[in-house]
């Protein structure tokens, strides 16, 4: 059962006055709502969440790092991160590791559904369910593609095929 989102009212008023003579031209009063777009959450910890979802040997400082050069979505396109030599070096030094060891997370990352490949040489599309950025119905639209079956992440991909008739 789905909690009201948390409402906001404001009180606006205006007022003109005639400056000579001091009369009340006219007066509007207005009530502004606001809604909060964002559903409730609850706080969970990285090693927490990424042992619920049988992650295993990626430590926080990689998923910290990471986040930094995570793209932002906000139009439900999917969620990138670009793991060039640049990035992975940044990465390297964040988490105080060797490049070989940024590779090694990455492939563990893989492995585990935190990231998965694309077509394109380093970059990678991000489990919006452990790591994301942007308007929260981009992220909301990006999630519905992902679930968690039989232990192992999987991810609808949609591809435009044409078909001549």
């Amino acid at each position: 059962m789905e909690r009201e989102k948390n409402v906001a009212f404001y009180q606006h008023e205006e007022v003109v006055i005639d400056e000579i003579s001091g009369t009340v031209l006219s007066a509007t009063k207005k009530t502004i709502t606001k809604t909060s777009p964002e559903p409730d959450f609850v706080k969970v910890y990285y090693e927490t969440m990424m042992s619920f979802h049988q992650i295993h040997d990626i430590p926080v400082s990689f998923l910290l790092s990471l986040s930094k050069v995570i793209e932002w979505t906000n139009n439900g396109e999917p969620l990138v991160a670009t793991l060039n030599k640049r990035n992975k070096e940044i990465m390297a030094n964040d988490c105080n590791v060797t490049l070989s060891q940024i590779n090694r997370y990455i492939k563990k990352s893989v492995d585990n559904g935190l990231l998965f490949r694309t077509q394109y040489r380093s970059v990678y599309e991000v489990n919006p369910f452990m790591i994301a950025k942007g308007k929260w119905e981009s992220v909301k639209q990006l999630r519905a593609k992902f679930d968690y079956v039989g232990g192992k992440w999987t991810r609808t991909i949609e591809s435009e095929i044409k078909i001549d008739e």
